[in-house]
C-alpha cells in the first residue's frame, strides 16, 4: 500500500503517538482532556474523514471559541460551554435543539444557502464569515459572526464558530454617531447633511415625491459674538439649534449646522407651502428664545433668516443646484432686511 493511500489514524491519549515512520509526536495537551482516551479515526477520502461522534465534545470544549456542531438538518449534535453560555442555556437543554432557530429570521434564508454550498463542496475554507444576529434564550438580540466549515461524512456535519459582535457592533455606532454629528450642537454636520441630502433625494425622485431644502442664518451673530463674548456665542447656537430641532416634523428630514452660523433642514415629502411652514416654525420658536439663564438682558432677542428651494417637477436636476437655488433665496431674505423668509425663484 502507498503511502497517499495509507490509512492515518490519529489517538486521542496523553502518550506519544507512533507514525508509519517510527517516529513519536506528542499532541499539544490543550486540545483533549487527559481522561478521555477514546480514539479519533481519521480514514476517509485524501486519508482523512470526519473524527467519530463521540469524540467531537471533547475537541471542541477545549477550543477558545464559541463552537457548535450540527447535522445536515440543523439538529445540534454537540456544542461547548462558551457556545451555551452566549445563548444563555445548558449545553444538555440545547442539545437536539435545531439550531437555525436561534437565528432572526432574516438571516436564515443566508444561512441555509451557506449550508446548501457547503453540500455542494462549493464553502471555501477561505470563505469570509458571515455577520449574522441571533435570539438568545432571554430574548436579548445579539450580533454575531458566523464562521461555517463542511465535514463530509455518512451524516455531513457541519462545525459552526460564532463570534460575539454587539460590543463591536456598539463601538461602530457610537464612532459614525460622532462622525456625524456636530459637536457644539448636536445636530448633524455638514458632511452627514450631505450624504443625506443625496440620499432623500434619490429616494424621493425614485418615489417621484418632492423634496425641500431650507438654509437658515443667525442675524448679526458676528455682533453678538463680539458683544457678548465667544462662550455666550456657542450657547446663543445651542439653543438656536434645539429651536430649530422642534421645528422639523418628527421622523421627516435632517436639521445640521451647515457652518458657523448657519443651518441647513433636508424637508424630503415636503412641497414648497409645506417648506414655507416648516421655516415659519422656526422663526416662531427662534423668537421665543430668551437669554435671561445666560445673565444676559431679557429684553436680548435673536433673529434669523431663511431661503428655501422645493424640487417637485423637474426644476432642478441634482440635488446641489435646489441647494444652491436655497442659498440664493436666502441671501435674497438677507437683502430685504433680515428676519423673514424668502422662497427661490
Amino acid at each position: 500500500m502507498t503511502g497517499s493511500a495509507q490509512t492515518k489514524r490519529l489517538y486521542l491519549t496523553s502518550a506519544p503517538v507512533s507514525e508509519a515512520n517510527g517516529s513519536s509526536a506528542e499532541l499539544n495537551p490543550s486540545l483533549y482532556n487527559r481522561n478521555d482516551v477514546s480514539r479519533i479515526d481519521f480514514s476517509g477520502a485524501g486519508g482523512y474523514a470526519v473524527p467519530h461522534l463521540e469524540s467531537l465534545p471533547a475537541l471542541i470544549e477545549y477550543l477558545s471559541e464559541a463552537v457548535l456542531v450540527v447535522n445536515s438538518s440543523g439538529t445540534i449534535v454537540c456544542i461547548n460551554s462558551k457556545a451555551a453560555q452566549f445563548l444563555g442555556h445548558t449545553q444538555g437543554a440545547l442539545r437536539g435543539h435545531c439550531w437555525p432557530d436561534f437565528l432572526v429570521k432574516r438571516y436564515q434564508q443566508h444561512y441555509h444557502s451557506l449550508v446548501d454550498m457547503g453540500r455542494r463542496g462549493l464553502l471555501s475554507q477561505q470563505q469570509s464569515p458571515a455577520e449574522m444576529a441571533i435570539i438568545c434564550a432571554n430574548g436579548d438580540v445579539k450580533d454575531i459572526e458566523l464562521s461555517l466549515s463542511y465535514l463530509p461524512s455518512d451524516d455531513p456535519l457541519l462545525v459552526i464558530v460564532i463570534r460575539d459582535l454587539s460590543s463591536y457592533k456598539a463601538e461602530c455606532y457610537k464612532l459614525h454617531t460622532l462622525a456625524c454629528t456636530d459637536p457644539l450642537t448636536a445636530l448633524a454636520n455638514r458632511r452627514h447633511f450631505e450624504e443625506m441630502l443625496q440620499q432623500y433625494w434619490d429616494e424621493c425622485s425614485r418615489k417621484q415625491s418632492p423634496v425641500s431644502v431650507l438654509i437658515v442664518d443667525v442675524d448679526y451673530f458676528k455682533q453678538f459674538n463680539d458683544q457678548y463674548g465667544h462662550i455666550q456665542g456657542d450657547e446663543c447656537l445651542r439653543r438656536i439649534a434645539a429651536a430649530i430641532s422642534l421645528a422639523v416634523p418628527r421622523g421627516q428630514g435632517l436639521a445640521a449646522r451647515y457652518g458657523g452660523e448657519e443651518f441647513a433642514l433636508i424637508l424630503p415629502y415636503h412641497d414648497e407651502a409645506m417648506a414655507k411652514a416648516v421655516a415659519l416654525r422656526v422663526q416662531h420658536y427662534v423668537s421665543l428664545l430668551n437669554f435671561c439663564e445666560q445673565g444676559l438682558s431679557e429684553e436680548l432677542a435673536v433673529t434669523v433668516s431663511q431661503g428655501y428651494a422645493s424640487e417637485s417637477s423637474g426644476q432642478f436636476r441634482t440635488p446641489f443646484a435646489m441647494l444652491c437655488a436655497a442659498d440664493t433665496a436666502l441671501y435674497r431674505a438677507k437683502a430685504e432686511g433680515r428676519n423673514c423668509i424668502s422662497a427661490c425663484c
